[in-house]
């Protein structure tokens, strides 16, 4: 959640530097590639740790790795903070992410 964000942060991110507004877009304007990537891998480190432990099948490792994929290449890869038209597809696109996400939850134990 963190990571979306702080991409959707950055839609704005000149209005809010003039109103005031403290947000993580504005915190780490700087570095938003690391800071993303250190969210999506704490999220993906929670994510394999919850299958591991809950000795999910191999289907949802098929699904951790297209989540990998889409966050680190569709992602990351992509983004280009300086154009708000980026962050909006990118940030529209973890609704993708989102559903992948919750079929290799809902599927991992069958």
């Amino acid at each position: 959640t963190l990571g979306y964000d702080t991409i959707y942060g950055y839609q704005d991110i000149k209005d809010d530097e003039i109103i005031g507004i403290k947000s993580t877009s504005i915190k780490f304007k700087d570095k938003p590639y690391h800071v993303l990537f250190i969210c999506y891998s704490i999220f993906l480190i929670s994510l394999f740790l919850i299958g591991y432990l809950m000795n999910f099948n191999k289907f949802s490792l098929i699904i951790f790795i297209i989540t990998v994929i889409q966050m680190y290449y569709f992602q990351l890869t992509k983004l280009d903070t300086n154009k708000p038209l980026s962050c909006l597809n990118i940030f529209k696109s973890n609704n993708y992410l989102g559903l992948v996400v919750f079929i290799g939850l809902l599927v991992g134990k069958l």
